[in-house]
């Protein structure tokens, strides 16, 4: 399998990307300038976290199943790698829509601001939605990566006991026990001495 395909590296992947959803959310999407006539108030400013909640909730999501990766077994990664699919997806859906259509995506900032469901004015989508679009396209590149490299990659069994050791842990020494041990201890022999 090629390194860059390697369970480290797609994991960083997916948390870069899912970092610059995670920014890309936190900027300014929309721009709002209510006509005069109808409301006296300054430019309404609709950060992505208004106007797309979601795509912070589904880059974090993506942030804990690159995490999840490092520690999961072969079923677990192939669900994340849905997963991160589907998120993507909707990183990408999002950071569409409040490109394409701003009103609708600043509708409840708008309310908020002035109590009025819609206003007349110019809705304005800046370049961050496109940024969160790019996060989409990562996320869903760094899922497809999950699903097809998930099956190649070796299991992690760092913290894993193999049944051989439990076993041996578990039990004495042949033609030892605790007591007797206890015993020769008493009468200040030394129990591990293997050349009596």
């Amino acid at each position: 399998m090629p390194k860059l395909l390697s369970l480290k590296n797609v994991a960083l992947f997916g948390v870069a990307a899912a970092l610059i959803g995670l920014w890309a959310a936190t900027r300014t999407w929309v721009l709002v300038t209510v006509d005069a006539t109808t409301v006296q108030m300054p430019q309404i400013v609709v950060d992505g976290s208004q106007a797309a909640p979601a795509v912070t909730a589904l880059c974090v999501v993506v942030l804990a199943g690159a995490l999840a990766l490092l520690i999961g077994r072969k079923v677990a990664r192939y669900i994340i790698g849905v997963v991160n699919l589907l998120a993507g997806g909707g990183v990408l859906a999002a950071g569409l829509g409040a490109t394409l259509d701003p009103a609708a995506a600043a509708a409840g900032a708008v309310a908020e601001a002035t109590g009025l469901r819609t206003i007349s004015g110019s809705y304005e989508a800046t370049a961050w939605p496109m940024l969160a679009v790019v996060a989409g396209v990562l996320i869903l590149l760094q899922g497809v990566a999950v699903l097809l490299a998930a099956g190649s990659w070796v299991k992690n069994t760092k913290y894993e006991r193999t049944p051989t050791e439990a076993n041996a842990a578990e039990r004495p020494a042949a033609g030892r026990d605790s007591i007797s041990d206890w015993e020769q201890l008493s009468s200040g022999e030394d129990p591990t001495d293997a050349g009596r």
